[in-house]
Order: C-alpha cells, then sequence, then structure tokens
C-alpha cells in the first residue's frame, strides 16, 4: 500500500494518515501465480504453498483492515 504521513495534519484537524492506494484488486493466490518464486514453492511443496498463501491472504486482508481504521481516526475526538 502506498500512503502518506503528515503529522502537521493534525494540527489542523485533520488525520495525518492519507492512503494513496486502493485496496487489493486480486487476491494473494493470484498475484503469486505470476511470481516464479511461488510458482516454485506451489510445485515443490504443493501443501506449504497452500498453508502459506491461506496465511498471507489473511495478513493481506487484516493490514489493509488496520490501515482503513488508522486512516479513519479523527484528531478531534
Amino acid at each position: 500500500p502506498l500512503y502518506r504521513y503528515n503529522p502537521d495534519l493534525e494540527k489542523e484537524g485533520k488525520n495525518p494518515l492519507v492512503i494513496d492506494s486502493g485496496e487489493p484488486t486480486i487476491s494473494f493466490e493470484e498475484y503469486a501465480s505470476h511470481e516464479n518464486r511461488y510458482r516454485m514453492l506451489r510445485l515443490s511443496k504443493p501443501e506449504l504453498a497452500d498453508a502459506l498463501g491461506e496465511q498471507a491472504q489473511a495478513d493481506v486482508q487484516r493490514r489493509w483492515k488496520y490501515l482503513r481504521h488508522l486512516a479513519k481516526w479523527n484528531p478531534e475526538g
């Protein structure tokens, strides 16, 4: 994710965190299918690749949820 943090915005009563990029439009699995390092893992150890892919997808979702939460913060209350 691309974002900016400007602490001076808080002095103006604005949220200092601005998210510049949109949320992911594809799953981690779809992204990983285009990367040789993940493809090789899938070929050599498919069960491990599945488990790690599920963990990675959950992490992506957790991080976006946290970023959205931070971006909604209101310094005035």
